[in-house]
């Protein structure tokens, strides 16, 4: 099983994003990516409502504060210091605007890599529970009809059911089907093997799956 789309979109978020958290111009998924990109994806079939909903996560969970902030804040320092360069530039506040930067970019991969492997440990524990319940569902009874003609079974009998599974008789038995109706019942007995009972008459016969 894939590991969902939810990872999908938070390592393409995560890595849309730290490029463009010091912009702050990120408008959406379909803006930011290419049509093959989105297809690739698996975004491209999202509804309007689906889309809008995505893109505000996105920002709510990646976007870092503002450059506008992080510059009007270095300025402020800047100015408190007095620090300027002989071209009238401030050396203090170039330096204080990078590490807000990198402290901007760690914190987006920081919390993008806590996002990814959250999805994974939960996509994870979903394909272990899915698979569980397909293994305890094969022991399960189930009903379902012969395909094609019938008229019961002599030696080694092999029977199509309508859900696409194909059984044989296990054992020499024989038997004429006359009445009507094709639909049959299978289920384990009390030693754990395979029996199929025809519903309109009753009557039983081992089987084992070979499709």
């Amino acid at each position: 099983m894939m590991l969902g789309r939810a990872i999908v979109w938070l390592v393409l978020g995560g890595a849309l994003l730290s490029g463009m958290a010091v912009a702050q111009d990120f408008q959406g998924l379909r803006d930011a990516m290419t049509p093959e990109e989105l297809e690739a994806a698996g975004l491209d079939n999202l509804s309007p409502e689906q889309q809008q909903f995505l893109d505000g996560w996105l920002r709510q969970r990646f976007m870092a504060p503002s450059a506008t902030d992080a510059v009007g804040q270095t300025g402020t320092n800047s100015a408190a210091t007095g620090n300027t360069n002989p071209g009238g530039g401030s050396i203090a506040a170039g330096n204080s605007k990078a590490r807000d930067n990198d402290a901007m970019e760690a914190e987006i991969e920081r919390r993008v890599a806590i996002e990814v492997e959250a999805a994974i440990s939960k996509a994870k524990d979903e394909e272990a529970a899915e698979e569980a319940a397909r293994e305890a569902s094969k022991d399960e009874p189930f009903e379902a009809d012969i395909v094609g003609p019938f008229s019961g079974w002599s030696g080694k009998t092999v029977f199509t059911l309508s859900n696409g599974q194909v059984w044989r008789q296990r054992n020499g038995s024989n038997y004429r089907h006359t009445a009507n109706g094709q639909t049959v019942e299978v289920k384990k007995n009390f030693m754990g093997l395979w029996t199929m009972r025809v519903k309109s008459s009753g009557r039983t016969i081992g089987v084992y799956r070979i499709d």
